[in-house]
Parts: C-alpha cells; sequence; structure tokens
C-alpha cells in the first residue's frame, strides 16, 4: 500500500506531499522481508532468479511511468536493488569466500547500485545488509537503518518517515504468512502501466 500510494503521488499527484511521506515506508518494509525471504527459502537461487526476471519484466513500465520513455539509463526499478540486496547476502553467507574478498564484492554492488542508478542507491543495498547482519539485534537494526534513512534525507527530504516502518517491523511474529510474494511480483509493474496510462490519457 505504502508504495502504491508513493507512486501514485510522483507520477499522478505530485502535490499531495502526504502520500510521499507514506511512501518512504515502503522499501524499508521491501529490506526487511526480503531479509525474512532469504533466511527462509529453500532454494536461493531460485529467489534471486525470481527477482532479476522482474527486474527485466518491469523495467519498461517503470520507465514508462516515470520518464515517459522506453528507457531511461538514469532509472532502474526497485527489483535491481533488491538482487543487489540478495546477492549481497548471499556473499556474507559464504563460507567459500574470505571476508576480505567480501568486503570488496560488496563494494562493488553498492558501487554498482549507484554506476547504474538503481532505485534508492547505496542506500538500498545497505539496508538489506543492515537488516540481515544485525538480524538477532533490533536496536542495532533500527540504529543502523535509521541512520541511512536520515543521511538520505540529503538526497530525498522525506526519507526520514522511513524509520516509522520499524513500527510493524517490530510487531511482527516471525511466522510466514500466505504465500504470495508472486502476487506483489505482478503487481509492481501492472500498477506502474496503469498509472502510466492514466497520466498520458488523462492528466495531460
Amino acid at each position: 500500500m505504502a508504495m502504491f500510494l508513493d507512486h501514485l503521488a510522483r507520477i499522478i499527484f505530485p502535490d499531495l506531499y502526504i502520500l510521499k511521506v507514506i511512501g518512504r515506508l515502503a522499501f524499508i518494509l521491501y529490506a526487511f522481508l526480503l531479509v525474512e525471504g532469504f533466511i527462509h527459502t529453500r532454494n536461493k537461487g531460485k529467489y534471486l532468479f525470481r527477482l532479476l526476471i522482474f527486474a527485466i519484466f518491469s523495467e519498461i513500465p517503470y520507465d514508462w511511468a516515470f520518464s515517459n520513455s522506453l528507457y531511461d539509463p538514469f532509472r532502474q526499478n526497485v527489483f535491481f536493488t533488491l538482487s543487489a540486496g540478495l546477492i549481497s547476502l548471499c556473499i556474507i553467507d559464504s563460507k567459500k569466500i574470505s571476508s576480505d574478498v567480501k568486503i570488496l564484492l560488496i563494494a562493488c554492488l553498492v558501487t554498482a547500485s549507484n554506476l547504474f542508478y538503481f532505485d534508492y542507491l547505496y542506500l538500498g543495498v545497505l539496508q538489506v545488509i543492515c537488516f540481515y547482519v544485525f538480524r538477532s539485534n533490533k536496536l542495532k537494526q533500527f540504529l543502523t537503518v535509521g541512520i541511512l534513512n536520515v543521511f538520505y534525507m540529503f538526497r530525498i527530504s522525506t526519507q526520514a518517515a522511513a524509520i516509522l516502518g520499524f513500527v510493524p517491523i517490530y510487531l511482527y511474529n516471525g511466522e510466514r504468512g500466505k504465500k504470495t510474494e508472486l502476487l506483489y511480483y505482478i503487481f509492481y509493474p501492472a500498477h506502474l502501466l496503469i498509472y502510466w496510462i492514466v497520466n498520458r490519457c488523462f492528466m495531460e
């Protein structure tokens, strides 16, 4: 819902500031749920494959919605960010990679997220990492992710509102819900395509 409202404001109703504030909760929840998915999935390779498929599948609707063009080299959708985050977790969890190489590889992923303009840039990947590294300590999660979001205010003024996402995260009971992630994956490009059509046909 937060993502839906955020995109509604950014694409169709840019003056509705409150929707942009609510929308800041979206990615912090995505990052947290990605870590939960990583911990509980039986096949990390298939998990990453799904993210990459939807990253490619969502790119044209994403560029249409936000840039009104078939391809915008300065915008890449959030599935690329989540994929980079998941790869970072695989690197951290690997028993075959030394600590020094892990740091180097993750630094490369964070840099790539900036160079290729993944949604949320470095913030996206680092949030995922912090949620995973400090998964057994909610206070450390709050401090590290909170600092990242406040710092990101220099880029997006409303980003500090993302820390409100810790309320549902704190209330999370750790149990796996209904398996509906595929529905959410499909919803992402579908709602962007609808917003683009509405904006192009009725708002211009």
